[in-house]
């Protein structure tokens, strides 16, 4: 099975600014500890040396020793419980964001690729063809007949019909593909790399698997899903990420055209006369 393809997030600069904050807090923390230890040291200076070389002179040190103890243990420990407390909400933030970044980057229904982000990697795979001379292409599929199916037998079928073509996408994909859902019944697939003769292929054995797949099943409802293909790339077909969707859209409508072309010759054949 085809694995989807995540991008590794670009690397943050430095950020002097938080590092200023870091060495500031540290600053603070030293300064505490020293006015915590010159209280002390001056508390035992006071209570103490007046009384050197008396039993009252170890008692009193001894005091001040089990008190500075006592102090470093419980700052210590404080000091720590914040630091776990802030790894803990560094960690659910860190978590949080993460979670936002997928819905803005993932389908919630086939867990492909959103639009959104479909059109933002298009853009640089665009540019990286550009400057290092390489080829690209895309892939504009539309799933046949999902108005049909929606009002038949309900959209919680029609989504489980989407939701099993994005796994059956994923399947047939290359690694390196990006697969997207775009629209409601709508899908692409960008093929960094892939020439004319690629995308062609690709199209054709897309086709030939949806042909040999198991039809769908839900409960007593068999459907068998076909699909309607579009390609086209750069710079085998346009310059831009607007011009080849369009184009590539454009294919994929003609393809439906044949289709039913095919389909309303198919209808009005006379039919075989066998028994049965």
């Amino acid at each position: 099975m085809a694995e989807f393809k995540t991008e590794a997030p670009a690397e943050a600069p430095a950020d002097s600014a938080g590092a200023d904050m870091s060495i500031s807090r540290k600053g603070k923390i030293w300064l505490k500890q020293s006015v915590g230890a010159g209280l002390l040291i001056a508390g035992w200076a006071y209570f103490a040396l007046p009384h050197i070389g008396s039993a009252q002179f170890f008692l009193d040190t001894l005091v001040f020793c089990a008190f500075g103890t006592y102090a470093f243990i419980t700052a210590y420990n404080a000091r720590r419980e914040t630091v776990t407390l802030e790894k803990k909400l560094r960690y659910t933030l860190i978590r949080r964001n993460m979670e936002l970044e997928s819905m803005t980057t993932r389908d919630d229904l086939t867990h492909l690729f959103s639009r959104r982000h479909l059109f933002d990697r298009f853009e640089r795979e665009l540019q990286k063809a550009k400057t290092s001379g390489r080829t690209l292409s895309v892939l504009v599929i539309d799933l046949n007949g999902m108005e049909q199916i929606n009002a038949s037998h309900g959209y919680q079928v029609g989504d489980k019909v989407l939701a099993a073509f994005g796994r059956f996408l994923a399947d047939h994909a290359r690694g390196s593909d990006v697969l997207a859902r775009i629209d409601g019944d709508e899908f692409a697939v960008l093929m960094p790399g892939a020439d004319e003769g690629a995308a062609a292929a690709a199209v054709t054995r897309l086709l030939t698997a949806m042909e040999r797949a198991d039809s769908f099943q839900e409960n007593d409802i068999s459907l068998q899903v076909t699909a309607s293909i579009g390609r086209c790339g750069y710079p085998w077909g346009a310059a831009s990420v607007d011009q080849i969707m369009h184009a590539a859209r454009d294919s994929m409508s003609a393809h439906k055209r044949e289709q039913s072309a095919l389909l309303a010759a198919a209808g009005s054949a006379p039919a075989d006369s066998g028994g049965g």
